[in-house]
């Protein structure tokens, strides 16, 4: 049995050359005197490779298994593996892991690359230097739609965010009879009042509310100042922009036109009244444009841009996107057996599940765990339907949660070493145009991340 030395980064390894040509397709399993790695002074056989990952690649050739050390980089692991010509199939399964850990961390980082790395619209340097009238729209524009451009520019985020909840409370409390007055009828002709008293629904107490009440002067002159700061916000907004065809890219900046317009509209409905409710018509329009007001909640995200966590939720929730559609998919092939099986449980049950439609009801409600009890089983085989439906119903609901949780905190550590390295290279690389213009500087640590791992 002739012995042969291997010396791997000055560490001197020994083992045989039957143990070697064991595995006949790998380098070391082609080894001979006339390789050119073979030393004739030193009777030696050297590499210049890594001799702590050289132990796994010998034990290899011993055992037959191998094996991955867990506290190297998966870049390294698929180097050297590459180097000794070791296939992945070759790997244990315990390890597995270990070896795939380096693409799913890759993944991770084009996810966040995706959506972080977008440039944000800001002038050229050409620009600004070229006019000074340039120079205030950009001050203006950051002002307003970048929060983490300055101070002021932050404490205008959160002015924003305080006139959007009065906004929404303001709304709520227009709905609540503690804030509204009854109207003066004498206001009305004879033929709009006998109009009005014929249409309304006496047994509705919100049409009653709607129509016969107003709310509090002191409730609407905030909702006036509201919509006044909202639409100067949003001409401002629109007139610095660099690019307006970009700016309404953004579903906010849409969303807050189409706000704009339908409080503006609204507005001028409630100032005349008695016309929009003198026809039908008004009124359908009316209360769709007040109902659509309530879309007001969305402008809470302009929030994502100051606060990274909110953008890892997002991002998230995208990334899970397809076990979410798998959930769903799942979740509604179950409503529906177990709709069909209730139904037919009960079939003998006048009083109950009149049709498949309502089963299909009970069975989501059911699932869901709300158990509203307004439909529900009273036959002994429709009660174990239903236990078996409320069961299955936890198991699937808890399933992706796990999934989801775990891409959250992959995104959330890897976001937090990207802001890290951002804010360093931050201090290298200053921007002459915006000291938050970093769409290409986060490119720049992206690209770098991955070539580091």
């Amino acid at each position: 049995m002739e012995r042969v030395v291997l010396n791997v980064g000055g560490r001197v390894f020994e083992t045989t050359f039957d143990t070697l040509h064991s595995k006949p397709d790998t380098r070391l399993g082609k080894l001979s005197r006339d390789s050119k790695e073979f030393c004739k002074e030193t009777e030696q056989f050297f590499f210049d490779r890594n001799p702590d990952f050289f132990n796994s690649v010998l034990d290899f050739y011993r055992t037959g298994e191998l094996h991955l050390p867990i506290f190297y980089c998966g870049a390294t692991l698929r180097h050297e593996l590459s180097f000794w010509e070791l296939h992945e199939e070759n790997l244990s399964a315990c390890c597995l892991q270990v070896y795939y850990k380096f693409d799913n961390d890759k993944d991770t980082l084009k996810t966040l690359e995706t959506y972080l790395s977008v440039k944000d619209l800001d002038y050229t340097d050409a620009q600004c230097g070229a006019s000074a009238f340039v120079r205030v729209k950009r001050a203006i524009w950051l002002f307003l739609d970048q929060p983490n451009s300055s101070f002021l520019a932050q404490m205008f985020s959160f002015l924003y965010f305080f006139v959007v909840v009065v906004s929404i409370f303001i709304f709520l409390f227009g709905s609540h009879p503690s804030f509204r007055a009854d109207i003066d009828l004498s206001q009305y002709d004879n033929v709009t009042l006998f109009y009005l008293m014929s249409e309304i629904d006496w047994e509705n107490p919100k049409e009653r509310l709607t129509y016969l009440t107003e709310v509090y002067s002191p409730l609407v002159y905030i909702e006036w100042s509201c919509l006044f700061f909202f639409t100067v916000e949003l001409v401002l907004h629109f007139l610095t922009s660099p690019n307006k065809n970009r700016f309404f890219g953004s579903w906010l900046n849409v969303l807050d036109t189409f706000l704009v317009a339908a409080m503006l509209t609204v507005l001028g409905m409630e100032i005349n009244i008695q016309a929009v409710t003198s026809s039908t018509a008004g009124g359908i329009i009316y209360l769709l444009l007040k109902s659509a007001i309530i879309c007001r909640l969305f402008r809470l995200f302009r929030l994502v841009r100051q606060y990274s966590a909110l953008k890892i939720l997002s991002i998230t929730l995208r990334s899970s996107l397809k076990e979410l559609l798998l959930l769903l998919v799942v979740f509604f092939m179950s409503v529906t057996i177990f709709a069909g099986f209730v139904y037919y449980a009960e079939f003998e049950e006048p009083t109950t599940f009149p049709d498949l439609f309502v089963a299909v009801w009970w069975a989501i409600i059911t699932m869901t765990t709300v158990g509203y009890g307004d439909q529900y089983p009273k036959t002994l085989l429709g009660r174990a339907v239903g236990i078996c439906c409320a069961m299955c119903g936890i198991l699937l609901l808890s399933m992706p949660i796990a999934v989801v949780a775990s891409n959250f905190s992959d995104l959330h550590l890897r976001n937090k070493d990207r802001e890290r390295f951002l804010a360093k290279d931050k201090k290298k690389t200053k921007s002459s145009v915006s000291p938050i213009s970093k769409g290409k500087l986060t490119e720049t640590m992206c690209e770098k991340e991955t070539s580091v791992i």
